[in-house]
């Protein structure tokens, strides 16, 4: 069961938010994908950087790539739709228990994940603002 929620649920995470941001109308939408695609690309390659040059041979998948992208798509769904996190976060704790579970990675691993992808989402959606996707509440049309 883990085996099977590990292998496809990046996948699936991709293919929620890319139908989700085709499906959505909103100012901006080619920006705000080159954002996302920033931030997400950014965040995999320094969750990397340690396999490709060894800076501590100790641990050497930390942090966990798969946790990085996940959890990267999750944010960018979020900001489309913040609805989306309700469904999204609650799913990444089985897999993260899933990559360590089937010895992926380390609890340390799937854990320094988690700010390594908030910071850097953090600084490139405060660097390269945009408008927001959905309206805020109070800002809607008024029936007639």
């Amino acid at each position: 069961m883990f085996r099977f929620f590990l292998d496809y649920y990046p996948y699936l995470m991709a293919v929620v938010f890319l139908t989700v941001f085709f499906g959505v109308r909103m100012p901006a939408k080619g920006f705000f994908f080159l954002r996302a695609l920033t931030a997400l690309v950014i965040a995999i390659v320094l969750a990397h950087l340690n396999r490709w040059f060894l800076f501590d041979p100790r641990h050497v998948f930390f942090p966990s790539g798969h946790m990085t992208f996940c959890l990267g798509i999750s944010i960018s769904l979020g900001m489309l739709r913040p609805w989306t996190l309700a469904i999204t976060l609650p799913l990444l704790i089985p897999f993260g228990r899933g990559l360590v579970t089937m010895h992926y990675h380390s609890t340390f691993d799937v854990l320094g994940a988690i700010p390594l992808v908030l910071v850097v989402y953090g600084i490139i959606h405060w660097l390269w603002r945009l408008p927001l996707a959905s309206p805020p509440l109070d800002m809607g049309s008024d029936s007639p």
